[in-house]
Order: structure tokens, then sequence, then C-alpha cells
């Protein structure tokens, strides 16, 4: 094979090697998240909220398994629902870390991951959740509950 068709196989074949290290995840997250009011105008209420919890993989043993986590945002409520806008932190048994976005409102959100430290560095993927276990308010200003997560990620050498 001359070195010209050579390259051109080995470009060709540089896609597939990319797809071949998607992986898929699937991860339990339960969290107690504090709200606290910025502003509120007629019905609109503007609220920072920080979310820590745990997750655990679906099933157990997988990616992310055994991770904490704490999440910082801001989320709107009105007449016209709930929405939300966060960035997390993971930080799994080993102590690498994993930061993304996540936007969302009651019945779901998406995810995207930003970087990752140590075995995540470069992690790139995202995928979307809902909630699964709503749990009693703890307080006005507290709520907790579990989701369910599913997505791909990679991580680009």
């Amino acid at each position: 094979m001359n070195k010209q068709r050579l390259i051109a196989v080995a470009i060709s074949c540089a896609p597939l090697a990319a797809l071949a290290q998607e992986r898929a995840y699937e991860i339990k997250v339960c969290s107690v998240t504090e709200s606290t009011v910025i502003d509120k105008v007629g019905d609109a209420t503007i609220l920072a909220t920080v979310s820590r919890g745990i997750a655990d993989s679906v099933p157990s043993g997988g990616p992310f398994d055994k991770t904490t986590f704490e999440c910082r945002g801001v989320s709107n409520a009105s007449k016209a629902g709930v929405d939300y806008n966060s960035r997390c932190t993971f930080t799994d048994t080993d102590g690498h870390r994993v930061v993304g976005a996540n936007v969302g409102t009651a019945q779901g959100w998406s995810w995207k991951f930003l970087g990752g430290s140590g075995k995540w560095e470069r992690i790139e993927g995202g995928g979307t959740g809902k909630v699964i276990a709503p749990y009693p308010r703890l307080s006005p200003a507290v709520t907790a509950g579990c989701g369910l997560s599913t997505g791909t990620y990679s991580l680009k050498r």
C-alpha cells in the first residue's frame, strides 16, 4: 500500500476511533436543595439554589458510581412553571472531578459535560434526566428528591 493511500485510510478511520470511545452511563442522583429568593415581581420569583447529594451508577459499579456533587444555580418560578440553570461538580472516590452544566424544568433536565480532572480530563458528552422520587419539603426553602440521568460520554485523548 502506498504512503498516500495509508494516510487516507488512517484519516477515514479517525472518526471511528472517536466513536469507539463513547460510553453510556446511567446514574441515580439524590440531593437536598436549598433556595434563597433573589427577587420577586408579581407572580415571578427568581431563586439562587445550592444542591448537594450523591450519585450511584445503575447498575452499581459503573462510571460515576459513588460520587458526591454540588450544584449552584438560578431558578425562575412563575405561573408558567419552574425552570433552572446550574453548574455542578461531581467528585469520585479517587478525588477526580467532573464539571457540567444542566438546564431543566420540573419535568426533566439536560446535561453537558464541561471538563474534568484526573481520569475525567477531557471528558465530553451529556445526557438527560427526570425526577423519579420527589420527597416532602423539609422547610419552605429546602427540598429533596432523586432523579435518573442517562447519556453518553467520551474521553478525548
